[in-house]
């Protein structure tokens, strides 16, 4: 799979818009937060880089999900990131993109389109950054829509590709691996 041509690819506009999504059959709205999003990844505060989940589509053709983040200006990576132009990091966009992704992940390997009751954080190790693109300054105090879509599945790996994505602009395309490791 040629991975740079498909950043390039994506580089422009969103993957996906939820407005569209909604009209799809296999589309399922989601109004989870924090809390519910603790049940299946790992992350915590203050590296719980996910606030909400808003929508997901599992057609085996276009597996994909819709999050958001707000950063809000006293984010203490502001303090050194910059202290007079605050511009969140490349690594940390990243990092959210991943963690949206595992919650694809989560999504896909159960089969459903909600969280369950006794959910368990999905396991897995991050294997690769396949490639990243940082098009844009993601800005303290403005809405973040996150959206990851798989590339590749199977039972040992997955690849997705992500944006994070500020006042309609994208900010931040990248693709990454992660091994499931089934602890």
């Amino acid at each position: 799979m040629d991975y740079q041509s498909i950043l390039r690819k994506n580089r422009k506009k969103a993957l996906a818009l939820l407005s569209e999504l909604t009209k799809k059959a296999t589309f399922s709205k989601l109004n989870y937060r924090r809390e519910d999003i603790k049940k299946i990844i790992p992350h915590r505060k203050p590296f719980l880089l996910v606030d909400k989940l808003h929508g997901i589509d599992l057609d085996k053709k276009n597996e994909i999900i819709i999050g958001s983040r707000f950063i809000p200006a006293d984010d203490p990576v502001f303090s050194g990131h910059f202290p007079d132009s605050p511009v969140y990091p490349g690594s940390l966009q990243i990092e959210m993109a991943g963690q949206l992704g595992l919650c694809l992940s989560y999504f896909v390997m159960n089969s459903r389109n909600s969280i369950a009751a006794d959910a368990r954080p999905v396991s897995v190790r991050a294997t690769k950054i396949l490639g990243a693109l940082f098009l844009e300054p993601l800005l303290p105090e403005n809405p973040v829509r996150l959206i990851s879509k798989n590339l590749e599945y199977d039972d040992f790996f997955g690849t997705v590709i992500s944006q994070v994505i500020s006042k309609r602009k994208v900010c931040c395309v990248c693709i990454s691996q992660v091994f499931f490791s089934g602890e």
